[in-house]
């Protein structure tokens, strides 16, 4: 098997410095046309190890799944506790530099490719949920506003993004229609007690892993594997972090609202009940079961049965 040759990029929106343990360290564009370019010397051992980053890695996720090279989008919390524990300096080539060495010490596993039509449904799924936080920052002002003038104009900007959101979920819709993958997906996400619509699209759109990986990395991936804090004697409470966020918030909402209204996991609920354990621990178990759940089903491409449970 041959050596991988860990390729360390750090991104912005204009450029891009690289470190290549082979070739050197150089500074790019930050465009499609600049990674293509870059592209055409790799070798089947070269791999990419990047931060993920608010839309600064789309151009080179779309040239790398094109080109079909090996990469790893790592959480930048790992990535910033692993050049803090080397005591480097905060500069972007030296970033790329740790991320090149990062990849080189902890040999991370080969990110699960995505198509073009799933990185176009994660895209739009961002831009829903960008609306929405909008619409609840609007909220918050229209409480704190006083003056009739000033209302009126929060009341019309809450109209204006319902109106928007409407259409970006009707784009979502009509693009789960045009591609019958992942329209098949969603309907077997939306057997689970739980999971509608958006927590489906979510998890299509973000976590490219579903039905690829086991229960407990699947978990570690969305940030809800308990971790365990101990020393001697002392058990502290094993709390859940890092991951993708947004994965953990849809499958949690998922979760109050299966905890609501369905009674196919009465039984684990009650055994968490009976430990004591408070609410939001028993609604981050179900977050953490539902994604379980999820996962199996997407492996085996079977819907969701209650009777098994």
């Amino acid at each position: 098997m041959m050596a991988q040759n860990y390729i360390g990029v750090d991104l912005s929106s204009d450029w891009i410095d690289i470190h290549d343990p082979i070739r050197g360290t150089s500074r790019i564009a930050n465009s499609n046309a600049a990674l293509a370019r870059w592209m055409e010397a790799f070798a089947p051992e070269d791999f990419l190890i990047f931060e993920a980053t608010s839309g600064c890695d789309r151009a080179i996720l779309q040239e790398a799944e094109a080109r079909g090279i090996t990469m790893r989008r790592i959480n930048p919390l790992h990535g910033w506790h692993f050049g803090r524990s080397l005591n480097l300096p905060k500069t972007d080539r030296v970033d790329a530099r740790m991320l090149a060495r990062y990849g080189a010490e902890r040999q991370p596993e080969p990110q699960a490719p995505s198509s073009p039509a799933r990185l176009a449904l994660a895209e739009l799924e961002t831009r829903r949920e960008q609306l929405k936080v909008m619409e609840v920052q609007e909220k918050n002002r229209l409480r704190k506003a006083t003056l009739e003038a000033v209302r009126a104009d929060h009341l019309t900007m809450l109209r204006n993004l319902a109106a928007r959101t409407a259409k970006i979920e009707t784009h979502i819709r009509d693009h789960l229609k045009a591609h019958p993958d992942l329209a098949r997906a969603a309907h077997l996400l939306q057997s689970i007690p739980g999971i509608g619509s958006v927590a489906a699209t979510v998890l299509i759109a973000h976590l490219p892993e579903l039905g690829t990986l086991d229960r407990r990395a699947i978990a570690s991936l969305a940030g809800l594997a308990p971790k365990a804090r101990e020393s001697g004697k002392w058990h502290g409470n094993r709390p859940i972090g890092d991951g993708r966020r947004h994965i953990r918030r849809a499958l949690y909402m998922a979760a109050l609202s299966a905890l609501r209204s369905s009674s196919c996991f009465a039984t684990s609920v009650a055994a968490l009940r009976a430990k004591g354990k408070p609410g939001k621990v028993i609604a981050i178990a179900m977050a953490r079961k539902l994604l379980v759940i999820a996962n199996a089903i997407i492996s085996k491409q079977e819907p969701f049965r209650a009777a098994k449970q």
